[in-house]
């Protein structure tokens, strides 16, 4: 009679230990399965700032801003955001402008039915912020003149933001004449201008 009931006993403890296990094993399987993951499908926004807010000192990387300009020193005119901002290139060249309109880097800027990424060379995911030239000073040791060389540039398309490389660049586009971009009169480009930030 008692090897019966210890019999028993063990036959019980042995079917308990095989219902533990596959109950693991149901929840292994299921912990599996939730655990597929994805291809992540998101792209995330380009870190990008406006201008003269975070950063002020840029260095001269491409040949027209090595040549024409040297590097840049950008600065809130009155210390306030949204006041005019200075310009002030190394090679003698300082700038007065003030904003008046934001738009997105791939918005046509009116240059030839191109976007202002494509005008700057910079990232299309951005935006640009547009400015109005309020004074120009091209001292003596400019000796290529001002940023539309002799003529007198009246606009500029600038985007500041963080590139493929992960530096922090800043893009200008310079235009001359009364036509202010966007438009669809065609504004007249001068050049572009590239710089990182030191």
């Amino acid at each position: 009679m008692l090897k019966s009931i210890f019999a028993a006993a063990m036959l019980g403890m042995v079917a308990l230990a095989g219902c533990t296990q596959d109950e693991g094993g149901d929840s292994e399987a299921k912990a599996r399965s939730s655990n597929v993951t994805r291809p992540e499908t998101r792209v995330d926004p380009v870190p990008q700032e406006e201008p003269a807010v975070a950063r002020s000192e840029w260095e001269a990387v491409n040949d027209k801003a090595r040549s024409v300009t040297g590097n840049l020193r950008v600065s809130l005119a009155r210390g306030v955001r949204g006041g005019p901002l200075i310009f002030a290139f190394a090679n003698g060249i300082t700038i007065e402008a003030q904003g008046y309109e934001v738009v997105p880097a791939d918005s046509r800027s009116g240059v030839g039915g191109q976007s202002f990424a494509a005008v700057v060379g910079g990232d299309p995911r951005v935006d640009a912020y547009l400015y109005r030239v309020m004074s120009e000073n091209v001292s003596r040791t400019a000796t290529r003149g001002g940023l539309c060389g002799d003529a007198v540039a009246t606009h500029l398309a600038v985007s500041e933001f963080v590139d493929g490389s992960g530096r922090w660049v800043f893009k200008i586009a310079a235009f001359r004449g009364e036509v202010a971009p966007p438009s669809g009169a065609d504004p007249v480009l001068c050049d572009a201008f590239s710089y990182t930030a030191d």
